[in-house]
């Protein structure tokens, strides 16, 4: 049976330090909540969970509106291991700088359930290289997210050493932002854009250093706590219904994709795929239209992609046809919600009867 695709969630604590910072460089906090979905209260909640494309869609409105690429940077220098609760301790107390990189992956769960991290140390001339895989998206928001998680890791990861080493090289899978000040001041190494994975090469030596805060004792402890914590987050049950949402997410750009391929991707029947989105409420083909329909909202507040890529992101047979679903989603054109998005006027979110809208 194949894997189940993630849950796409991230902590409120963590989104609430993004709030955070953004708030102490002058941006309103109660304009951030709303568009994250939150509440004041739940800010500290490390139990709490809102959609990763949620904190996209916030990194995306501060990017633009302190108009500086090097926020998602800046907030990573300020960032510690401490913030992340056990699973920072878990991390710290390590023995090891590589036993402190095998637990960044298993532990990651309990922040986020999107980005992976793998430690190759066969593939990059050499050097040992930490790959973030996490799904592709091509919002403003997922990349200024993707530059976020390698800045973090990095600076964590310095912290665990010790060491204010350089790494060898970064790269990331999208293309460079117009301003790259704030990444080479932090980076301090050559940048690669439009690369093959998302990740950073870094001297091997560093593997073996033992890491400052190294505690055998502490790390035995929490440890055991993290992964009681991590086994209580791998027991809490999957809704199809948001399994579903991720399959035809990645998915789309093939077409619309059949009840017996997002089946096949679950491991289970189309049968079975049917009746349990029946007792949750929703069909395949809502879920459909509730993916196209984000998706399309996020790719035209956020991106530079023409309607011609959209449509053929979302799996549109052409323009014509997205732009009348687009239409009957949320009463605009795709032209006229861009604009309207551009100009600093943040269109209202749709009604219940638009948000189950199918896009036949």
């Amino acid at each position: 049976m194949p894997p189940s695709p993630p849950r796409a969630t991230v902590s409120t604590a963590i989104a609430g330090r993004v709030i955070s910072y953004a708030a102490s460089r002058g941006l309103p906090r109660g304009d951030l909540l709303a568009l994250a979905g939150m509440s004041a209260g739940s800010m500290a909640d490390m139990d709490g969970r809102i959609a990763v494309t949620s904190l996209d869609a916030v990194w995306a409105h501060v990017v633009r509106a302190l108009d500086d690429p090097g926020a998602p940077i800046h907030f990573a220098a300020q960032t510690r291991l401490e913030d992340m609760h056990v699973a920072g301790f878990v991390v710290m107390t390590c023995t090891s700088a590589r036993e402190a990189l095998d637990r960044v992956d298993r532990y990651m769960v309990l922040l986020t359930d999107t980005p992976r991290w793998e430690l190759d140390e066969t593939t990059d001339r050499g050097a040992p290289f930490v790959a973030l895989h996490r799904w592709p998206r091509f919002t403003l928001g997922a990349r200024i997210a993707t530059e976020c998680h390698l800045a973090v890791h990095l600076r964590c990861f310095r912290q665990c050493a010790g060491v204010e080493f350089s790494p060898l090289r970064v790269t990331f899978r999208h293309a460079a932002p117009r301003d790259l000040a704030a990444h080479r001041d932090f980076f301090r190494c050559p940048l690669e854009f439009e690369a093959p994975r998302d990740g950073f090469a870094f001297p091997a030596s560093l593997l073996e250093i033992v890491p400052r805060d190294a505690n055998p004792a502490l790390s035995e402890f929490f440890f055991r706590h993290a992964e009681d914590l991590r086994r209580r987050r791998a027991a809490e049950p999957s809704r199809t219904s948001d399994q579903a949402r991720e399959v035809v997410a990645r998915l789309l750009a093939s077409g619309e994709p059949s009840a017996s391929v997002v089946a096949r991707r679950l491991g289970t029947s189309e049968r079975s795929l049917r009746r349990h989105l029946e007792e949750e409420g929703t069909t395949l083909r809502q879920i459909v239209g509730e993916v196209r329909h984000q998706t399309a909202e996020e790719l035209l507040r956020e991106g530079d992609a023409s309607l011609t890529e959209i449509a053929f992101l979302l799996g549109f047979s052409d323009v014509a046809t997205f732009a009348r679903a687009f239409k009957r989603w949320s009463g605009r054109t795709p032209g006229r919600f861009r604009e309207e998005a551009r100009g600093g006027r943040a269109p209202p979110a749709a009604s219940g009867a638009n948000r189950g809208a199918s896009d036949g």
